[in-house]
């Protein structure tokens, strides 16, 4: 049994998802008989089987309103982030968001205090704004270093790193818009992308068929005919994204952008396992192995 205090229940500032997430951190934090204990975002984001990042967000806003806090513990994979329930007295009253102080987390990357992350902050601001990029670019940075426990001596060149590999990817997609813009996606590749659709809509009641279904063969396009790839492989990744395997990343991929934008990292499990066995290269018999043994 859990129980969950009154002065959370009654509060009126909190969204759907961080009240998804108070019983289920009680759940796993406290424990009868048992100290209070903590626990990571990855474990929250799995049992409600929502991105890491929409839960990280959440845990944040839970932060910066006092009703959680952050600790730090060193584990074999690194120094990774854990939150527990805030004491109830240091709940602080609702204020504006005008006058909340921003980043009062100090945790935001592992090993940057708030100082540190205003002076990232700026210097990735003026980045975007001289490489003509869209300044959200730095949440997206700021989310996939959070949710990968990732640590750096320098994050500006970090942010570099992220800027140079936007600009590659939207050249690519460029030259392949422009080499593309005069064709049309074969029958079989529009059929690919209602099979990706399909699958969408099996595992969520509430997914929306898109009504240009033409953008997400051009996507399924780019694959084929610029990224080289062969429908077969297509077919793979979007088989392996909805098994049990690739369950972990599939909230990565919810439409044929994000499937192309992913796809060299997925079509990689698909080469290297089939049906959960490591595959021998082409060309070599098992019993050939054994000979020469």
């Amino acid at each position: 049994m859990i129980t969950i205090p009154t002065p959370l229940i009654d509060r009126d500032d909190l969204s759907l998802m961080e009240r998804s997430l108070i019983p289920l951190i009680a759940l796993y934090t406290q424990q009868w008989g048992d100290k209070p204990s903590d626990i990571d975002a990855s474990t929250l984001a799995q049992s409600l089987r929502h991105t890491p990042r929409e839960v990280i967000e959440a845990l944040d806003a839970m932060v910066k309103k006092g009703i959680l806090k952050t600790i730090r513990r060193k584990t074999p994979q690194g120094v990774m982030i854990y939150y527990t329930f805030a004491p109830i007295k240091t709940i602080p009253p609702i204020v504006s968001t005008l006058t909340a102080k921003e980043y009062s987390d100090s945790s935001y990357f592992l090993n940057m205090d708030n100082d540190a992350f205003e002076e990232l902050h700026a210097f990735a601001l003026e980045l975007c704004d001289r490489e003509g990029l869209r300044r959200d670019l730095f949440d997206d940075f700021t989310l996939y270093q959070r949710s990968k426990n990732n640590r750096s001596f320098d994050w500006c060149a970090e942010f570099e790193r992220w800027v140079r590999r936007e600009n590659s990817s939207n050249t690519t997609l460029a030259i392949g818009n422009q080499a593309l813009s005069e064709t049309k996606p074969s029958a079989e590749e529009f059929e690919m992308a209602h099979y990706f659709i399909r699958h969408l809509a099996s595992i969520d009641p509430q997914f929306e068929e898109p009504f240009d279904v033409m953008s997400w063969a051009k996507q399924i396009q780019i694959l084929t005919e610029a990224g080289g790839y062969t429908l077969l492989e297509v077919k793979a990744v979007i088989d392996w994204l909805f098994s049990a395997k690739g369950d972990w990343f599939r909230p990565n991929v919810p439409d044929a952008y994000h499937l192309r934008k992913h796809f060299k990292r997925l079509v990689a499990h698909t080469r290297s396992f089939r049906d959960g066995k490591p595959r021998l290269p082409d060309g070599i018999d098992l019993f050939d192995l054994y000979e020469q043994m």
